[in-house]
């Protein structure tokens, strides 16, 4: 990583990608040259054919510059994203709001599957902290809806509360 407060060739290359390549110095052929149909003098061929030699040798080290700050921009958005998280106003809502956030979901219809409700197994996926919540939270598991296997957790986390049961037999197997 580079320190950005040196003069070493990453940190200049970074702060000045055009550092990171040597300068051409090359001057352009006459105009006349590329707008007349004359042949060239030899002096004009021997200085394209270095042009060329030095733009052929060029073109890698300018490739691979961008490549590494191609690099360097995914490392550094991917530290924007981590941090952004971290610090995001979602992680300081307390448990009791989120659960009340978790009630309006599980009762909407679910966008994958519209003949469903939304499901407490959906939300257990996001991260632990919302696992916790869901797991703690009986309300989630008073609308039983899905398939029949899954009544058992349903019933389980839905503790004294009394139930809503929406059964989806055709995905039922009854083998």
């Amino acid at each position: 990583m580079p320190c950005l407060n040196c003069h070493c060739p990453s940190c200049l290359a970074l702060a000045d990608p055009s550092r990171a390549v040597p300068s051409t110095g090359f001057a352009l052929l006459p105009p006349e040259l590329m707008t007349e149909n004359r042949a060239p003098t030899n002096s004009e061929i021997a200085y394209s054919q270095d042009v060329i030699r030095f733009a052929e040798k060029t073109v890698p080290l300018i490739q691979a510059t961008i490549d590494d700050l191609e690099k360097r921009k995914a490392e550094l958005s991917g530290l924007i994203n981590t941090h952004k998280a971290a610090i995001s106003p979602l992680r300081t809502f307390p448990p009791e709001l989120l659960a009340e956030i978790f009630m309006a979901f599980v009762t909407m219809e679910c966008p994958r599957t519209p003949t469903e409700r939304c499901s407490p197994f959906m939300l257990m996926g996001i991260c632990s902290r919302w696992r916790g919540i869901v797991l703690n939270t009986p309300r989630l598991w008073t609308r039983i809806s899905g398939a029949p296997s899954m009544i058992d957790s349903w019933i389980i986390q839905s503790r004294e509360l009394p139930l809503s049961l929406e059964l989806d037999l055709d995905s039922y197997d009854s083998d």
